[in-house]
């Protein structure tokens, strides 16, 4: 079985969430998880913790460069990730595979996706910035340097202030370019679910899978993380999915303590009921007022910030 690290800088308070995700990854046993962190991280059997402050970390990561970088919040670390097959290479000897990722999801069963045939046939798993895998060898390691015409370059992305999604598709970024010179060596399976952002929709819906979100909801159960939908038929459908990422739901609201069985409907987790159209319907009813006021709340913040910066 291949080895594998996930490597997650993060400073702060860490999120609501935090005990859901923090389960999901205890359950994926054979995959080590890295937090390099200022907050109080309980270690484990597979994570473990590095405690460290930004600033120091910043000045750890300042030696593997020969200019000098920018890295004004924790946040522009994002761009950081592709190269820290290089800035922590002395944490990930010994693995086949090392990564990042976030923790404002929930994981599945991991193994049941990243199965040895897919992970002897490519270098990079994903692309993506919620959670991605790169080959543990010099080449991909080193990747990140390579100049390649059209493609953002390393240098200009870390003396850049405002962050640049080196790390991911759609902004020729990392992925971009390995989708382009080595379109054989990357899986972008999208086997997630990505759920839209709440100033968008209020309700889950899978970003990339519109055929998944009819009164989508999800449930954790026995280790594995499974999307319950309607299909065209009107038909309660339940498949395994690779993991959920809430992106901007901190107010995702925690109304149970079992962190080994419940569902996550919009926009809450609760104690696992059994499913039934009704409560299907029930869970995902229109919220579109709760969005209004929503986008309305942060334009006054937005605005507030700006009078008063």
């Amino acid at each position: 079985m291949k080895k594998i690290i996930i490597i997650i800088p993060y400073f702060g308070k860490l999120p609501k969430i935090y005990a859901f995700w923090r389960q999901s990854a205890l359950n994926n046993p054979s995959i080590d998880f890295l937090f390099v962190a200022d907050s109080h991280i309980e270690q484990a059997e597979n994570i473990k913790v590095l405690n460290i402050t930004f600033e120091q970390l910043k000045n750890y990561m300042q030696k593997f460069f020969d200019f000098t970088i920018t890295l004004p919040s924790p946040y522009k670390l994002c761009d950081f990730r592709p190269a820290y097959g290089d800035i922590f290479g002395d944490y990930i000897k010994g693995y086949d595979f090392w990564g990042w990722g976030d923790i404002d999801l929930i994981y599945g069963d991991l193994r049941y996706f990243f199965t040895d045939e897919i992970l002897y046939m490519y270098d990079v798993i994903s692309g993506w910035g919620h959670l991605t895998l790169y080959r543990n060898n010099d080449f991909c390691n080193k990747f990140y340097r390579k100049k390649v015409e059209g493609y953002k370059y390393f240098k200009d992305v870390y003396t850049n202030p405002q962050n640049q999604v080196f790390d991911e598709y759609l902004h020729d970024g990392m992925s971009d370019r390995w989708e382009k010179l080595y379109p054989d060596r990357i899986w972008n399976s999208k086997l997630f679910d990505d759920i839209r952002v709440p100033r968008l929709a209020m309700n889950f819906i899978s970003e990339f899978h519109p055929e998944y979100s009819e009164n989508l909801i999800f449930e954790y159960s026995e280790s594995k993380l499974y999307r319950i939908y309607r299909d065209c038929n009107g038909e309660i459908c339940r498949e395994q999915t690779l993991y959920a990422h809430f992106q901007q739901r901190k107010f995702l609201k925690i109304s149970t303590c079992n962190v080994e069985h419940y569902l996550i409907v919009p926009n809450r987790i609760i104690d696992y009921q059994k499913v039934t159209i009704d409560n299907l319907k029930m869970w995902t009813r229109s919220q579109e007022l709760k969005r209004r006021l929503y986008n309305l709340k942060n334009r006054i913040n937005h605005r507030l910030n700006i009078i008063f910066k």
